[in-house]
């Protein structure tokens, strides 16, 4: 059991608070499926969600936090990333609970703020799965400004200074340069 389940019949219409935090377990099948091997959790993924009936319907609403340490996409030094994703769900009781996966919701293709819930409890991981996976960063940048890794002898740009840029005797676009000047040259002869 990962903490992220809510018992169907604990849930009344005045709101009740729920605290759901996700574990170790989660977490791996999370970086799995997201073929993401190298994020490392720092702090766990919490669901601090209210929740109350209306009717034979159930309301979510809270927030999703948690924080993952991603390599940076050009220089490969770890980030951190918060995360913090409202969470806003509505379920109504599915007509035909057979069709209903094990979690006990299903959310609807084109919004996932809508879905279908059967038996007795409701497992949020896959739902706090879409929400972090909606705001998985695809290139984490530790400054906008990231100047990379030097493509010669591999030093961090942003801590260390390298001289291979000026020894780099071969530039593939320095020819073009040269006819740009002489061009430039011709063109004031004229005038």
């Amino acid at each position: 059991m990962t903490g992220l389940q809510i018992r169907i019949q604990s849930i009344d219409e005045k709101p009740r608070p729920y605290r759901l935090e996700s574990d170790a377990a989660w977490w791996q099948a999370m970086r799995e499926a997201f073929g993401d091997r190298e994020v490392e959790l720092v702090e766990p993924f919490v669901a601090e969600i209210d929740a109350y009936r209306l009717g034979l319907r159930l309301l979510f609403r809270g927030r999703v936090t948690g924080a993952a340490s991603f390599l940076c996409s050009r220089c490969g030094e770890p980030i951190p990333v918060r995360f913090s994703e409202p969470l806003e769900l509505l379920l109504e009781p599915a007509q035909n609970p057979a069709l209903i996966p094990e979690a006990g919701i299903e959310l609807d293709a084109e919004d996932f703020e809508l879905g279908r819930y059967a038996g007795d409890e409701l497992d949020f991981g896959p739902v706090i799965q879409e929400i972090v996976a909606l705001a998985w960063p695809m290139q984490p940048l530790c400054a906008d400004d990231c100047a990379g890794l030097c493509s010669i002898c591999g030093a961090v740009r942003s801590r260390q200074v390298c001289e291979c840029e000026t020894r780099q005797a071969t530039r593939p676009f320095a020819g073009l340069g040269q006819l740009l000047e002489e061009s430039r040259k011709k063109i004031r002869r004229r005038t």
